[in-house]
């Protein structure tokens, strides 16, 4: 399931709720995602950036040059990002990749040993 399928099932009109999403993210382990089109795995929490697709760049990992979000998958994969007018995703490791919610795919998020501070629960 994609992050934003995710995002909407659970959490309905998610970008209204990013300081609460973005605090839930925080309080738990990371996560693993594979990034489509590439398949590419990535590992961290995820936090919600507060500016529209459209609007971002992100760092090229390969070149390290800043890019329009939507110039960068349109050009090195080929992808037309569906859903520009929504927020994009980074990672914790790495703060200046972003990511569109549609391409981030969930791995199992497992049970934990340990309580968290924050009473939601996401579920995949």
């Amino acid at each position: 399931m994609s992050l934003r399928d995710h995002l909407r099932l659970y959490h309905g009109s998610w970008m209204l709720k990013t300081d609460e999403l973005n605090d839930l993210f925080y309080s738990r382990p990371p996560v693993t995602f594979t990034v489509y089109p590439e398949e590419e795995e990535v590992t961290g929490r995820p936090g919600i950036l507060e500016e529209y697709i459209w609007n971002v760049r992100t760092k090229d990992p390969e070149t390290g040059e800043m890019i329009r979000l939507t110039e960068y998958f349109r050009v090195k994969f080929g992808y037309k990002i569906k859903h520009n007018d929504e927020f994009p995703i980074f990672l914790d490791d790495n703060t200046s990749v972003l990511y569109p919610p549609e391409v981030l795919y969930v791995h199992d998020i497992g049970p934990h040993e340990h309580e968290f501070p924050n009473p939601f629960i996401v579920v995949v």
